[in-house]
């Protein structure tokens, strides 16, 4: 533990070197009027030595004269010296206060990902605000207040043992007691800066997630949980700003108390030297004075120390940053993309998000240049992630991914990003106007194809029905704005920068059925000039895809067009049968099911088709947004739900961990199922990952059916014995 301390702080004072050497000018400026300001300080008081000695007690008018004057040039030089000091201070400070602050703007921008899924916003804020504001005080103020009062204490010192030695050692032994306190307190002093840091970045990441997640929050009603949990952060902040502050208020009082008790010692062994002739008055004036000033300027050490320490854990903290390398780095000399390419490419590519896992194994696919590629498969099958990986958010661990014969680890960024575009189901607007969100830096870019783009992607019309039109303002990365507007949005930006490579990550997810067809008529409109891979798992969406590539557990499992695939009998035909059967007005606000369909759940069959066609009646639409909770686990189940158009997850409570995310369901999902016939709790809760359409039957209502055909109850009762 002290190894790791003494290495801290020398990392600590090894760092604030290296900022300041980088402006060699200023800090020798600095330097200097540092040492002029307190060699001034520290010759005034020798001078009463002078006064008495030499000029008072003999009444030597000349002495007086020059001594004075001595004082005096001083004094005005001193004057100029703390001018030009404040100025080199002020600007070496501000100067090296921008570098780190933009470093580490860039270094964060440089990171990969698993750096932000490592991270969250408010431990990110934190070092920003909290510890860049300490590390910024200490820059300014602490750190040359240090060097000065230090450099007051050596050459005070100095001064004290050139007037009288055995009276300077005498205080000098005594001065150890000033150190001894804030040397034992230093380790607590330490833990608590860095307990209430990471107690602050809780509560930030708490604040954080409330104003991201309001509207969930208050559709879940989970209120009193946040408030429960910034209930208890807040205590944390209060237990360890409490003894944080009485451990440095101790590292503080300690060294005055000590300084009182050398007060004594100097006073009682000075009268005694000067009693015995062996020091003058002057001398002891001059001593006296001279130690009041070191001992002020050890004191003020000691109110350092508490500084000191919360700006070391600041500068590790932030050192933790920028010790985090990219897990994405760029090549050392990065070869610029042409600007068409004529291939893309996977050659046995592996990959996980951990060591643990993998996500892709022994992928390869080849993509044509202009051609028109779906990955499809079920959630968690590896499809989405084949899509980071040739944008390059991340490197295969074993394998390539290619565009011609380049390997994405050899090519620069800006090409690949200057020649593709991602638009994902998670989008993200600026904080700034729809117009900005859209123009982004296209310097080429006129409001013309502003317009065209927003009106390709659907959304030119609810735009101009806004009061201020494209001058309206995003709120909350867009949470301002409905799931389908910011997804619209996100097309037309991507329309926009006309990549040669359009990435698609489930883009029509929260979309009407309307505007999906729009969205999928565009996207038949550019195929004959843009390369274009969509990851969807809505198989109606890409019918028209050249190629096909079905995902299974990380592996491709079949390939081929829709007509292909269909007449292989496989994985894909299964999906599209169970996404197969549905009716959705073009609104998406009513649904209706095919008997056909409701045939091939396994707990209708043997049911005969028209006491179907009287079960399929019984359905009713229903509609939910983003992170609306269709049933919750505990509550009493009576409903069953069939998935028209959604997603969604199923979250179990486990002990000590919270909310579990354990299943994904998507369309032509169904679930509870057992509420039809059995009065049971939910056993888990069900949650819209966006917004969905659902078919659901109640119990009131089936029980009313079945009571008519006893069959119907025979059968399902027959089956559910079968699956539980």
């Amino acid at each position: 533990m002290g190894t790791g301390r003494r290495r801290l702080k020398l990392d600590f004072i090894r760092t604030m070197l290296r900022h300041f050497t980088q402006y060699k000018l200023l800090f020798s400026i600095f330097l200097f009027s540092i040492f002029f300001e307190v060699a001034y300080a520290v010759a005034a008081p020798l001078s009463l030595k002078y006064l008495v000695d030499e000029a008072f007690t003999p009444k030597d008018f000349q002495a007086f004269t020059i001594i004075l004057s001595i004082l005096l040039g001083g004094g005005f030089f001193n004057i100029c010296a703390s001018a030009c000091g404040d100025y080199s201070l002020g600007k070496l400070s501000g100067e090296v206060i921008r570098k780190l602050r933009t470093e580490l703007f860039i270094h964060l921008q440089q990171q990969s990902l698993p750096f932000y899924q490592r991270y969250r916003v408010g431990d990110l804020v934190t070092r920003f605000a909290a510890d860049m504001a300490s590390m910024e005080k200490v820059i300014r103020i602490s750190c040359p207040f240090f060097l000065k009062e230090a450099l007051s204490i050596l050459l005070g010192l100095f001064m004290l043992f050139s007037i009288e030695w055995k009276l300077a050692l005498a205080v000098l032994a005594g001065s150890v007691l000033m150190f001894v306190g804030p040397r034992l307190l230093q380790a607590r002093a330490e833990t608590a800066n860095a307990g209430y840091k990471e107690a602050q970045e809780r509560f930030s990441n708490t604040i954080d997630e409330m104003v991201k997640g309001h509207k969930t929050i208050k559709g879940l009603h989970q209120q009193a949980r946040l408030r429960e949990r910034a209930r208890k952060q807040i205590q944390e902040l209060f237990s360890f700003g409490l003894n944080m502050h009485m451990t440095n208020s101790l590292m503080e009082r300690l060294p005055l108390t000590a300084l009182l008790i050398l007060n004594g010692i100097m006073l009682g062994f000075g009268g005694y030297l000067i009693l015995h002739d062996d020091m003058t008055v002057g001398g002891f004036m001059a001593f006296f004075t001279l130690f009041m000033s070191v001992g002020q300027a050890a004191s003020n050490l000691s109110f350092l120390i508490p500084n000191l320490i919360d700006s070391s854990v600041s500068f590790r903290r932030v050192g933790e940053i920028f010790d985090q390398q990219p897990g994405v780095p760029e090549a050392a000399n990065p070869i610029e993309l042409p600007a068409s390419i004529t291939s893309i490419r996977m050659e046995r590519v592996t990959f996980g998000y951990t060591e643990e896992t993998d996500q892709l194994r022994d992928v390869s696919l080849h993509i044509a240049a202009g051609s028109y590629t779906a990955f499809v498969g079920s959630s968690g099958s590896g499809k989405s992630t084949a899509l980071q990986l040739l944008s390059r958010f991340y490197d295969p661990r074993q394998g390539t991914v290619a565009m011609d014969d380049y390997d994405l680890r050899t090519v620069s960024e800006a090409s690949l990003r200057k020649l593709s575009t991602l638009v994902t189901q998670d989008t993200f607007l600026f904080n700034t106007t729809i117009r900005d969100n859209l123009l982004l830096d296209g310097v080429d870019v006129t409001d013309a194809d502003m317009v065209e783009a927003a009106k390709q992607a659907k959304i030119h019309d609810v735009i101009a029905s806004w009061p201020a039109g494209y001058e309206t303002m995003i709120h909350h990365e867009g949470g301002s704005l409905s799931g389908g507007e910011r997804q619209r949005i996100a097309i037309a930006r991507a329309i926009l920068r006309n990549p040669k490579l359009l990435l698609l990550d489930e883009v029509t997810s929260a979309l009407d059925p309307a505007t999906e067809a729009d969205i999928n008529q565009w996207i038949q409109q550019i195929r004959r000039h843009t390369t274009i891979i969509s990851v969807t798992h809505r198989l109606a969406s890409v019918v028209n895809a050249d190629r096909i590539h079905v995902f299974k557990e990380g592996r491709i499992v079949e390939s081929g067009t829709h007509q292909e695939l269909l007449q292989q009998n496989g994985l894909y035909y299964s999906l599209w049968e169970k996404q197969h059967g549905f009716h959705l007005s073009q609104d998406g606000l009513h649904a209706t099911v095919e008997v056909d369909r409701l045939a091939k759940l396994p707990f209708f069959e043997g049911i005969e088709l028209p006491l179907l066609q009287d079960m399929a009646s019984l359905f009713s639409t229903e509609t939910c947004k983003e992170g609306e909770a269709i049933v919750r686990e505990g509550e009493e189940g009576h409903k069953f739900y069939i998935i028209v158009r959604g997603k969604f997850e199923i979250v179990k409570q486990v002990p000590e961990e919270g909310d579990k995310r354990v299943a994904v369901l998507q369309d032509g999902d169904h679930f509870g199922e057992i509420a039809l016939l059995r009065d049971i709790p939910r056993t888990a809760t069900v949650r819209a990952m966006g917004p969905s359409v659902l078919l659901s039957v109640r119990r009131e209502q089936f029980q009313i059916l079945t009571n008519q055909y006893p069959q119907i109850l025979q059968t399902l009762e027959q089956t559910l014995k079968k699956r539980i």
